[in-house]
């Protein structure tokens, strides 16, 4: 039950309601609030913090390595895999210009790919990576992948025999960067309510937002929580996808600098705080990761530490601090859905584990369609 102070003070009319508070979601209002200084916004998030994937990432800044591309090319056409490495280039400049570097920790380290002994996706992420650096010249100015093989050594890895440097790659604090964007929408006027979560909705002369705290109408609704738009949104072509992760205490001399992928970014990490961030794995276990569970797959936490001890940390000591999951949303392919579903309702989901990139220039977008 609602009390008449809930309703008076928190659960009024808005002239726009925004379900998850993620980077998308709250991105999306800050652009709406500068769009209409005099609008009401409020932002709906059933957790704490957030649920999905925004503070549960690793932070990378999500550019992608050669054979991430060239297995997204084996799944979609040429022009769809460009254009959406050009949404996250611009997206990540977006995200840059919106918060600024110091206020997200951003670190221009560069990215890079990993290859084993015996690996012979190497020879054709080599052979393919003139035509690759042909197409991203066009996006970023630059030919951004070079072999690197003289750097296995810094980093200190076993069992590597190449590597494969991004230079277009960087990192963030996603922790800053999340509060840095919490900031700026209610500096802008834009109203959050967490622990309430959103059921369902119905559209008549406006949108019924139906709560488990009770019901809120607004002149439009915009569904952004990604993983869990299924939930709430019949058809919306996103599944669930749950992410692995972990981090080390601090280890001293840490040589590790940078964003790491390895096989076709299924296995990631990166330096942060003097500590390794480890994630990914999901390939061991597509079915039982469609879900929005939190719990940890040991199947996948064990072969992390595999990754960790025989790849990143041979031979040296060091203890896992923290293990945790994020939920992502994903599709039958990777291309971000940002759509007018009615004459009130829009949806900004099924960012691919890309939202780091993809995100506020996701929320700018769906606001310009909202006119």
């Amino acid at each position: 039950m609602v009390s008449y102070w809930e309703q008076k003070s928190f659960l009024y009319h808005r002239h726009l309601i925004i379900c998850g508070a993620g980077f998308t979601g709250l991105s999306a209002a800050v652009y709406y609030k500068r769009e209409h200084p005099a609008s009401s916004v409020l932002v709906l998030e059933k957790d704490a913090i957030c649920g999905g994937a925004s503070t549960q990432n690793a932070g990378f800044a999500c550019f992608g390595s050669v054979s991430e591309l060239l297995a997204d090319l084996t799944h979609s056409d040429e022009k769809k895999v460009f254009d959406l490495v050009e949404k996250r280039y611009r997206g990540l400049l977006n995200l840059r210009s919106l918060l600024g570097d110091d206020a997200i920790g951003y670190e221009p380290l560069h990215g890079f790919e990993l290859f084993r002994q015996g690996d012979q996706l190497y020879e054709h992420c080599l052979d393919q990576m003139g035509y690759l650096n042909d197409k991203l010249e066009s996006i970023t100015g630059e030919r951004v992948y070079k072999p690197a093989d003289e750097k296995i050594s810094e980093f200190g890895f076993d069992n590597v025999v190449h590597l494969i440097e991004n230079t277009a790659e960087g990192q963030v604090d996603t922790g800053k960067m999340y509060k840095s964007l919490l900031k700026l929408a209610r500096a802008t006027g834009v109203e959050i309510l967490n622990g309430i979560s959103v059921t369902g909705f119905e559209e008549g002369g406006h949108v019924k937002v139906f709560t488990d705290r009770g019901s809120i109408t607004a002149d439009k609704f915009l569904i952004a929580n990604n993983g869990f738009a299924s939930t709430i949104l019949e058809g919306s072509r996103t599944t669930p996808a749950r992410a692995q992760a972990l981090v080390t205490a601090p280890i001293e001399g840490l040589k590790v600098k940078g964003s790491f992928h390895i096989l076709e970014g299924f296995y990631y990490f990166r330096n942060i705080d003097d500590r390794i961030l480890l994630g990914g794995g999901r390939h061991l276990d597509f079915e039982a990761e469609t879900t929005t569970d939190r719990q940890l797959n040991m199947k996948i936490q064990d072969d992390l530490d595999r990754v960790l001890r025989e790849i990143i940390l041979p031979g040296q000591q060091y203890e896992v601090a923290q293990r945790w999951t994020g939920i992502m949303g994903m599709g039958n392919e990777k291309q971000v859905i940002a759509e007018q579903l009615s004459g009130r309702v829009f949806c900004a989901i099924r960012l691919s584990g890309m939202g780091l990139a993809l995100s506020t220039l996701l929320g700018k977008e769906i606001v310009e369609m909202m006119h």
